[in-house]
């Protein structure tokens, strides 16, 4: 009895860690790519979607939206999601039909790596599938699968803020995420990062305080070579870099800077204010990691 349990179980495991197509998916079959192929996170990823419309495929005439849905399986939390409208739209798609796609995605940080039960990975299914916005029971499961998302420090590159940085600042109070926590600038602050030597994505995420400054400069440099030097049309702004080899050159580690011509001093400009740093550019958000194409 015992046996036969197990084998039961097995092959439950079996149909839910592998391409896990839904038995009834409407003739459509799915394939998912994920690239890189170790997956961690705080990490955006590439999701390459393949559709075919097989020969029982008789077609749609309702649009539907693609729901990607990643779950955490330990407490059945979702903890990431990219619903998105398929190019072409699902109405026109015809028997035989092969579609294709991608879309990059970001895994927010969510591992504890200090936590006594952490096994340095944690499973996550991932489900894809169809749906009709506002309609009950419309969906049509495509794929599924069982993900291990280990910790960032895995395999990110190392970044040590440096010289020129204040102390990390946490608000829970304010509404955007990604807005939640940052750090302050000096005039000039500096991360020593861990060279890959491989062509890398660079995202900085910042605000200037424009009714301080309007127009505030902020330049951005590798080894001392400017990477750009803007002045933000509104307060927040997001830059994306691809970073060459050539650019953080041949040593163990190379060195960002991030520079303004302006700064301020809540106490002198602030009524009531304490605050008697020197602040110049807020960073929320400094992502390095090796380029996906």
């Amino acid at each position: 009895m015992k046996l036969k349990v197990l084998v039961i179980a097995i092959t439950l495991l079996f149909v839910f860690v592998s391409c896990g197509k839904n038995s009834d998916n409407a003739g459509v079959n799915l394939g998912v790519e994920i690239q890189p192929e170790t997956i961690t996170d705080e990490l955006y990823v590439k999701m390459n979607y393949e559709y075919t419309a097989a020969d029982k495929f008789a077609g749609f005439d309702k649009e539907h939206v693609v729901y990607v849905h990643f779950w955490r399986i330990k407490n059945k939390e979702m903890l990431m999601g990219d619903d998105h409208t398929p190019e072409p739209k699902v109405t026109d798609w015809k028997k035989g039909d092969i579609v294709k796609y991608s879309r990059t995605i970001f895994i927010p940080k969510f591992l504890d790596e200090f936590d006594i039960d952490f096994e340095g990975y944690e499973k996550i299914k991932l489900t894809v599938g169809l749906y009709i916005p506002k309609v009950k029971k419309s969906s049509i499961i495509l794929f599924q699968k069982v993900l291990d998302i280990h910790a960032a420090s895995l395999n990110a590159p190392e970044v040590v803020y440096d010289e020129g940085w204040w102390q990390i600042e946490t608000d829970l109070k304010i509404k955007i995420p990604r807005e939640r926590t940052w750090r302050w600038t000096k005039k000039k602050a500096a991360c020593i990062i861990e060279n890959p030597k491989k062509e890398s994505l660079l995202i900085l995420d910042g605000r200037v305080d424009k009714l301080q400054h309007k127009d505030q400069k902020v330049i951005f440099k590798i080894n001392g070579n400017t990477l750009e030097e803007f002045i933000p049309e509104k307060d927040a702004f997001s830059k994306r870099y691809i970073v060459t080899p050539e650019m953080m050159g041949r040593e163990d580690e190379f060195k960002l800077t991030i520079e303004t011509d302006k700064t301020f001093t809540p106490s002198v400009v602030i009524p009531g204010s304490k605050d008697t740093r020197e602040l110049g550019v807020r960073i929320y958000n400094l992502y390095f990691r090796e380029n996906i194409k």
